[in-house]
C-alpha cells in the first residue's frame, strides 16, 4: 500500500470532507490544499491535519516542507451547481488547477495522482455506463471532465507520473447543498408539500457520500496505474423508485405528481456505472444502503431548514 501521507486538493468540498475524515479513520496523515486556510476552521475532523494554503496557480511557487507523500487525491471544482455547468470560463479553470495539482503532486514526490470525474462525462448512454468507452457529455461541466481527464493522461505521461480518473456517482448525504432530486423531494415533502417530477423512468445509481470517500480511499491504496474505475452501488433502479422510498421515510400517505413536468430531453439516459474493477482491484463493499444514507439525510435536512 506504501506510505499513508497523502495530499487532498478540495477538502472543504462536500466529498473532500468526507474523504479526509476517512482517511484520518484509517489513519493517514493527511494535508490539505486550500486557497483560503481560515475557511477550514469550520471543519471539525477529530484528528490533526496540515494545512497549507494554495491559490492552484504556481505549482513551482509553492514552499512545502518534507516530500514522501503517496497518493495526491484532486477532488477540487468549482461549478457543480446547475447554475454554474455552462460558465466556460469557470469549467477552463477547472482544468487549470488540475493541470497545476499534478505538477505540484510531482514535485513533491508523490506516488500516485486520483483526480475524480462524473457520471455528467456520460450523460446520453442509455444502459449501464462503462467508463472505458467513449463519452457524451451534455454540459460544459462534464466536457471539462472529459477534457482535463485527457489532459491529466498526458501530463502524466510526460512527468513520469501514475495516474488514475475515478468516475463519481449521484452521490448524497448530509451537507450536500445544491437543489438536486434528493434535496427537493426531501425539502418538499418536510414542508407537507407535493414535489413534482417527470415521468422518472431512468435507472439511476445513488451512493452515500462515506461510501464514496471510501471508494476513493481504496482506489488510492489498491488502485491500478493507468485504469478508469467507476464508483457507484452497483444497485440499479428507476428515478421513481428512489423518491417513493424517500416518501415513505417521511410519510407514506405523502403524495409525489410523477408525470406532471415534461421530460428534458426526449433520450432516456442511465447514471448506472460498472464497478466491476472497482471491486475486482480494491476489494470495495456497500456498508451504508440508500435507505439507511436517506434516513441521515433527512434527519440533517430537517435540522437545519
Amino acid at each position: 500500500m506504501g506510505t499513508k501521507k497523502v495530499i487532498v486538493m478540495g477538502a472543504t468540498g462536500f466529498i473532500g470532507q468526507h474523504l479526509v475524515k476517512d482517511l484520518l479513520d484509517q489513519d493517514y496523515s493527511v494535508t490539505i490544499l486550500v486557497r483560503n486556510k481560515a475557511k477550514v476552521s469550520c471543519y471539525r475532523w477529530k484528528r490533526e491535519i496540515t494545512i497549507i494554503g494554495w491559490d492552484g496557480e504556481d505549482p513551482e511557487g509553492l514552499n512545502v516542507q518534507g516530500t514522501g507523500y503517496g497518493t495526491f487525491f484532486f477532488v477540487a471544482w468549482d461549478g457543480v451547481a446547475p447554475e454554474d455547468k455552462n460558465n466556460v470560463g469557470l469549467q477552463i479553470q477547472n482544468i487549470t488547477y488540475a493541470l497545476n495539482a499534478m505538477e505540484l503532486a510531482k514535485r513533491l514526490g508523490c506516488s500516485k495522482f486520483v483526480a475524480t470525474g462524473t457520471v455528467a462525462e456520460y450523460v446520453f448512454c442509455e444502459n449501464t455506463i462503462d467508463v472505458n468507452e467513449k463519452p457524451a457529455p451534455s454540459d460544459f461541466y462534464g466536457a471539462a471532465k472529459v477534457s482535463v481527464h485527457y489532459m491529466l493522461e498526458v501530463l502524466a505521461r510526460q512527468i513520469s507520473m501514475d495516474f488514475i480518473w475515478a468516475v463519481l456517482p449521484s452521490t448524497f448525504g448530509p451537507g450536500r447543498k445544491g437543489n438536486n432530486i434528493i434535496t427537493y423531494t426531501i425539502r418538499t415533502l418536510l414542508k407537507k408539500q407535493k414535489p413534482r417530477y417527470g415521468d422518472l423512468e431512468q435507472l439511476w445509481d445513488f451512493l452515500y457520500v462515506t461510501e464514496v470517500a471510501k471508494a476513493l480511499r481504496l482506489i488510492g491504496e489498491k488502485g491500478k496505474p493507468g485504469k478508469i474505475y467507476g464508483i457507484g452501488s452497483g444497485q440499479y433502479r428507476k428515478l421513481r423508485e428512489y423518491v417513493e422510498e424517500i416518501r415513505d421515510c417521511i410519510d407514506p400517505l405523502l403524495d409525489l405528481e410523477i408525470g406532471v413536468l415534461p421530460e428534458m430531453t426526449a433520450k432516456t439516459f442511465s447514471s448506472c456505472v460498472n464497478i466491476f474493477d472497482l471491486i475486482q482491484d480494491t476489494g470495495f463493499q456497500i456498508e451504508t444502503s440508500f435507505c439507511d444514507g436517506i434516513k441521515e439525510t433527512i434527519l440533517y435536512i430537517g435540522k437545519n431548514m
